[in-house]
């Protein structure tokens, strides 16, 4: 006869016995966790964070350090990873390449100044030596007019004529647009930004185009920018990216970087480094 007494110990001895085998089964699991575990497994996770961290800043590094090749647009923009070809929607041209930070920049600007009812988009945007080279050495041979002048017929002083074409034209190997952080806006003609339009345009990126990394790099000419080109109210640079490419064109490149086309001679008689390149209103 099973009594009430009976009961309570088959129902004690039972809970004792579940509790039992549990710290058993878990006793098992710790041994086995403990036996398998790497001697080590608290180092492999702080070493390979070292190593990313060591790897990211070998890459902010090398980022940072640009080649003369580069500086002076020694590149095809098309086969560097860092470009990117701008889209129809905001350039006239599916063709033209920008370093990508400096394309998503203006996209940002773009939205913000459609908003405001301002129309803006990209006419040009990089040229690397070969193009700068193109647009030069027309102008130089007189293939291209000058203020409709033929400037190989009229000026036979190299020195004279490379200043001529220098108001508005970079020698290759010293424009700001090898380096894909700068781009011309609607219009490279002085007088649409005398129009109504061009006034509205200029006057909303004057006012707003720095709070998205932008700066007019050549302003009116005077006191505080003697030298350099003529103003362009169309060119704009992002300076995030070229801040780094003017600091390092003026420690790197030196004048026998600059060659390999028509009146390269005269650059350094010029000193279109120091007149032309460093000649900006913004750094």
């Amino acid at each position: 006869m099973v009594t009430t007494t009976h009961m309570k110990i088959f129902k004690g001895t039972g809970i004792y016995m579940a509790v039992t085998i549990f710290v058993l089964v878990a006793y098992s699991f710790v041994l086995r966790f403990v036996k398998n575990r790497p001697e080590k497994d608290n180092a492999a996770p702080v070493a390979a964070d070292s190593s990313k961290v060591a790897q990211k800043k070998t890459a902010m590094i090398a980022d940072s350090s640009l080649s003369v090749a580069y500086l002076v647009g020694q590149f095809d923009p098309a086969k560097d990873t860092t470009f990117i070809r701008t889209d129809n929607e905001y350039a006239n041209s599916d063709q033209m390449y920008l370093k990508k930070e400096a394309y998503l920049a203006f996209i940002r600007m773009f939205y913000a100044a459609q908003k405001d009812g301002v129309k803006i988009f990209i006419v040009s945007a990089t040229r690397n030596f070969a193009y700068q080279k193109g647009i030069w050495e027309a102008k130089w041979n007189g293939s291209r007019l000058v203020e409709n002048k033929n400037l190989a017929s009229t000026i036979k002083d190299p020195v004279e004529r490379a200043l001529k074409i220098l108001k508005y034209s970079s020698m290759p190997g010293t424009s700001r647009h090898h380096w894909g952080t700068d781009m011309d806006l609607n219009s490279m003609d002085p007088k649409y930004f005398e129009s109504a339009n061009g006034k509205k345009v200029y006057e909303w990126l004057s006012k707003n185009a720095s709070d998205y990394g932008f700066c007019q790099p050549y302003t009116a000419k005077g006191t505080s920018r003697p030298d350099g080109y003529e103003e362009e109210k169309w060119h704009w640079s992002y300076l995030p990216l070229a801040s780094n490419c003017m600091k390092q064109y003026l420690n790197k490149v030196k004048y026998s970087d600059i060659a390999g086309f028509k009146g390269a001679e005269t650059a350094e008689k010029i000193g279109v480094i120091e007149k032309y390149v460093k000649s900006v209103n913004c750094k």
